[in-house]
């Protein structure tokens, strides 16, 4: 019901000026992996991963309608964060032991996460719940190779719907076989099957731009992301940038100079150009350059509440009630703890340095929702347990 009250009372981001969307709708149309700016085409692409556009332009196929695919891939949306919100209880009796932090973090995910069918971000979050929910329930208690490379598919599919999930489902690995230790042999074979299906997708995409655009790569946005939240005239957020324009002057996406030599250069040296550029302005400008890490930190954390307030209200809230959360997991020394805290140190550090924007945060908000619930839970049952000590006194 959420979902479908976002989508009626919502601008649902799609359609022109949307990289992944772009790309989808020329894979359909010319075959290509290519062409992601709105300004001009630009060729063969590795600035996107490839899995959601790929999904994206099996529903332009099939659906021969711009106007269906963007309602199939919404309502898509819809579905996936109905299901993320279904495993949450049983993620956080993965967790603790205890399914009522999962009640109350499903709660909160269903209306804290807003409808970005433009982007992967719901179906890579699915994606994660579904392989930790998976390695846990299949790394020491199955002999079967099949399994081992059932996780290495979910492992390739989340790299391929967004590479930065390395940083939480490697952290995440790395916790179970350590959990798994007294089964050593069997989860370390488990780890080496998983990890040889995951190269072999990776270095099939790597392979893939090495003769499209002329090196292995796995992404390219890198310099382009960097030099449009780094320069004179950068904002924070992307919302303040579309403000003052400073984001579309300095992106090939909307800028037709920065397009004009994507095309003269070649993606990925124009990626490299972009990456030093940045890097050079990062460091002839510490002090701005510190305000804008600092502002986005805030922002990573507290999104800054423009087109979807409500959403971003509820994710505060979620910020504020995951930090006693959080207390209590190191107070009772939660088996978790040492993936919670890796995984919300390491993944974030990336976002900090580019331009904020409140879809970046949901790969790890359903940690944060957890940690949450824990603590509404824990103030639950301490106002249970009141009346029942006054009653024994």
């Amino acid at each position: 019901m959420v979902g479908l009250f976002q989508m009626v009372t919502h601008v649902v981001p799609f359609g022109k000026g949307f990289e992944m969307v772009a790309i989808a709708q020329n894979l359909a149309q010319h075959g290509t992996y290519g062409n992601p700016y709105g300004v001009l085409d630009t060729g063969p692409t590795a600035a996107n991963p490839p899995l959601y556009p790929f999904l994206l332009a099996i529903a332009f196929r099939l659906l021969h309608s711009f106007d269906l695919a963007a309602f199939a891939a919404t309502a898509a949306n819809i579905i996936a964060n109905a299901i993320t919100a279904i495993l949450l209880p049983h993620v956080s009796m993965l967790f603790y032991r205890d399914k009522r932090p999962g009640f109350v973090a499903a709660i909160l995910w269903i209306f804290a996460c807003p409808l970005v069918p433009d982007w992967d971000v719901e179906f890579t979050v699915l994606t994660i719940l579904i392989f930790c929910l998976f390695t846990s329930a299949t790394m020491a208690k199955s002999r079967s190779s099949l399994t081992a490379i059932t996780a290495g598919l979910l492992a390739s599919a989340l790299f391929l719907f967004n590479p930065s999930t390395l940083l939480i489902f490697g952290p995440w690995i790395l916790w179970l076989a350590f959990e798994r230790r007294k089964a050593f042999t069997q989860a370390l074979a488990y780890c080496s099957i998983a990890f040889a299906v995951l190269l072999i997708a990776v270095s099939m995409w790597g392979f893939r731009n090495k003769q499209q655009l002329g090196a292995f790569v796995i992404r390219t946005n890198l310099g382009s992301t960097l030099y449009a939240s780094n320069n004179d005239c950068a904002k924070p957020s992307l919302k303040e940038s579309e403000m003052n324009h400073c984001h579309d002057d300095h992106h090939p996406n909307t800028s037709i100079e920065e397009a004009r030599l994507v095309i003269s250069l070649g993606e990925v040296r124009y990626d490299r150009l972009r990456t030093a550029d940045a890097k050079a302005w990062m460091r002839t400008h510490p002090s701005a350059f510190l305000r804008l890490t600092l502002a986005r930190i805030r922002d990573f954390w507290f999104p800054v509440p423009w087109d979807s307030r409500f959403e971003s209200a509820v994710i505060w809230l979620a910020t504020l009630l995951s930090v006693p959360g959080l207390v209590i997991m190191a107070r009772r020394r939660d088996r978790t703890l040492p993936f919670v805290i890796a995984t919300l140190l390491i993944y974030p550090f990336m976002y900090y340095m580019i331009i904020s924007d409140v879809r970046y945060r949901l790969p790890v908000l359903w940690i944060s929702l957890l940690a949450a619930g824990t603590f509404v839970v824990s103030i639950w049952d301490r106002a249970r347990r009141q009346p029942q000590l006054r009653d024994a006194a």
